[in-house]
């Protein structure tokens, strides 16, 4: 189109000069300038965002700045007639993204970036200023002045992303568990049978059993701490116990001070079979982490035991904890619409990367969890499975009760928190081999990276090198702060048989874990 930005080959043409000292546009590759993150998500009908536009003076609109602003002015032609209000259009800009401003202008602080082929709607008001016509625009959830040069009219489709189409069944229950005792019925958000137990226990209700119409037909239940057979219709129509999004559920709670059947006075998962022995003669190594403990996954033996039950700071293995509660108690497939979490605002924090206005899928956000450790990512998971953070930890708290475990306090969910935020090295073993029965984790904690898939895609690679360095090492999670110091959760397999090891506040914690698990794996036989 005229006036449109063009490069090749890295050679500079006068229109794409003009773009990078006029600041209309910036380039998302050529390194004209960093570009703030297209993606934002939501979009309201085209009459209220009229509406609002109408109602509501420009220059009140605002938005936090995102760079400097570009103070130079053009000497631009302005052709044609300005777009209709109330249509759509879409960005050309030959691979480059349209700023956006709060005001016409190129003195205008930028506020976003549409990246070419986003499209917009038009806003009533226009302004010629600088030698550009600025067209008022509206672009997912941000509303500002673009150049119109490098608008098209768009005819087609109204775009849409998975947040427009998300379910409105919200995660948990929709209706409040009987915390006295008796029947209550619900709607469940999605998730696991154990993601029904822990948001049930937080609630008051220490579950008896639950009943759930199954997606065949017919009504079928599920008794606490039942062997298998008695909850094989259970079972059979919830493969995995995995529980759609939706499905009613009648659940059964225990009077106040009975028998609690939905806690476990050992800790989960329970132990399938005897506890290996120690054949050998060799000494455990001597380590200088500040406690550790190896666990044996088959039958949760200790088979090591430094410190292992003294409560310290486990910095992000925490994370493990929120993975856990993301993906028992919401539905994994999920769009997530990040609404108050923003990476910019939290410097020197591990981040993948999110920023208002961003969705993605709940699995992509664990992803997020655990790779690159994403702090963003634990706050957007928390806010959206539990509305809250002060809600979600309250969540934490009552999943590791409800797995038996006591060593363990969370004030918050990334493990940035403060000195009450504490777990043992026994209790982040146990929680790791609970993590570890749940298929999407043990997917997620091993993947060497991943991609994201959104309304934008964000690449991530995974830190924790111990995975993928060790002979057999499958997962979990590393950690670091100032406090804690660096820790670290494992897990390897040898001829079939899983160990995991924890080291907390371990100067050398991957030279550590690798003498462990080696003098673990040769000095105890299985039988």
């Amino acid at each position: 189109m005229p006036g449109s930005i063009r490069e090749s080959h890295g050679v500079r043409t006068p229109a794409r000069a003009e773009c990078a000292t006029r600041g209309v546009c910036c380039s998302s590759a050529g390194g004209v300038e960093p570009c703030m993150p297209g993606g934002r998500t939501f979009r309201a009908s085209v009459f209220a965002i009229l509406l609002v536009a109408m109602l509501l003076p420009p220059g009140l609109i605002g938005h936090p700045a995102f760079a400097a602003p570009d103070t130079e002015t053009g000497q631009q032609r302005i052709d044609g007639e300005p777009l209709v209000p109330g249509t759509l259009a879409i960005v050309r800009g030959d691979g480059d993204c349209l700023r956006v401003r709060d005001t016409p202008g190129l003195a205008g602080t930028r506020i976003d970036c549409i990246p070419d082929g986003g499209i917009l709607t038009v806003l009533p008001n226009t302004a010629e200023v600088d030698g550009y016509r600025w067209q008022f625009t509206s672009y997912r959830q941000t509303t500002g002045w673009v150049a119109d040069e490098f608008l098209e009219p768009y005819n087609g489709p109204p775009p849409t992303d998975g947040c427009s189409a998300a379910s409105t069944i919200q995660p948990g229950f929709t209706g409040a568990a009987p915390a006295g005792g008796g029947f209550g019925l619900v709607v469940w958000g999605g998730g696991t049978t154990g993601g029904i137990q822990t948001l049930a226990l937080s609630q008051g209700c220490q579950l008896r059993a639950v009943w759930g119409n199954s997606p065949s037909g017919g009504l079928v239940g599920y008794t606490f701490g039942a062997p298998d057979f008695v909850n094989r219709n259970w079972l059979e129509a919830f493969p995995g116990g995995s529980i759609s999004a939706g499905t009613p559920l009648m659940l059964v709670c225990q009077p106040p001070g009975s028998t609690i059947a939905s806690i476990s006075s050992v800790p989960l998962p329970v132990p399938t079979r005897s506890a290996p022995r120690f054949s050998g003669s060799t000494p455990a190594p001597e380590i200088d982490a500040r406690a550790a403990v190896i666990i044996d996954e088959a039958s949760g033996a200790v088979l090591f035991d430094h410190n292992a039950y003294e409560a310290v700071p486990p910095a992000s293995l925490t994370k493990i904890v929120t993975a856990v509660i993301a993906l028992e108690a919401a539905d994994p497939e999920s769009w997530v619409h990040v609404a108050d979490v923003d990476y910019r605002q939290m410097p020197g924090s591990s981040v993948v990367g999110l920023v208002p206005g961003d969705c993605f899928r709940l699995r992509d956000l664990v992803y997020g969890l655990m790779l690159p450790s994403g702090n963003d990512a634990a706050l957007a998971i928390a806010r959206y499975q539990a509305g809250s953070d002060a809600s979600f930890v309250h969540l934490m708290n009552t999943l590791v009760t409800r797995i038996g475990l006591s060593s363990s306090h969370f004030t918050d969910p990334h493990g940035l928190g403060s000195s009450e935020h504490v777990m043992s090295a026994y209790d982040v073993a146990m929680v790791s081999r609970y993590a570890m029965t749940l298929p999407m984790f043990r997917q997620v904690v091993a993947a060497r990276s991943w991609t994201a898939s959104g309304d934008r895609d964000l690449s991530m690679l995974n830190v924790n090198s111990f995975a993928s360095q060790y002979a057999g090492g499958d997962g979990v999670k590393t950690g670091f702060t100032e406090e804690a110091g660096r820790t670290l959760s494992a897990s390897a397999t040898r001829d079939g048989h899983r160990l995991y090891v924890v080291l907390l506040n371990a100067p050398d914690r991957y030279g550590d874990a690798r003498a462990l698990l080696d003098w673990a794996f040769a000095n105890h036989a299985w039988e």
